[in-house]
C-alpha cells in the first residue's frame, strides 16, 4: 500500500466517525432533555404533593425552551 492510499482510508474513516457523532448527538441530546423534564415534573409532585397543568407547561418550558411559552395552559382552569 502506498501513503495516498493509507490517508484516504483514514480520511474515510475519519469522515464516517464524524456522522457517527452527529448522528449520535442528535439523539442523545433530546434524551437528556426528556430525562430532565420528568425530574422537573417528580420534583414539583414531590414537593407539593401534585402535580398541575401549568407545572408540567412550566417545566417544559424550562428544558426545551418552548417559544410559544404555555399559552394553552388557560384552558385547563376545571378543578
Amino acid at each position: 500500500m502506498t501513503m495516498k492510499s493509507i490517508h484516504t482510508y483514514l480520511s474515510i474513516i475519519a469522515i464516517i466517525a464524524a456522522i457517527g457523532l452527529i448522528t449520535a448527538s442528535t439523539f442523545v441530546t433530546p434524551a437528556f432533555a426528556l430525562k430532565r423534564y420528568f425530574n422537573c415534573m417528580t420534583e414539583i409532585a414531590n414537593k407539593a404533593g401534585q402535580l398541575t397543568l401549568q407545572d408540567a407547561n412550566n417545566c417544559y418550558d424550562k428544558e426545551f425552551h418552548s417559544s410559544q411559552g404555555s399559552s394553552g395552559s388557560s384552558t385547563s382552569s376545571g378543578k
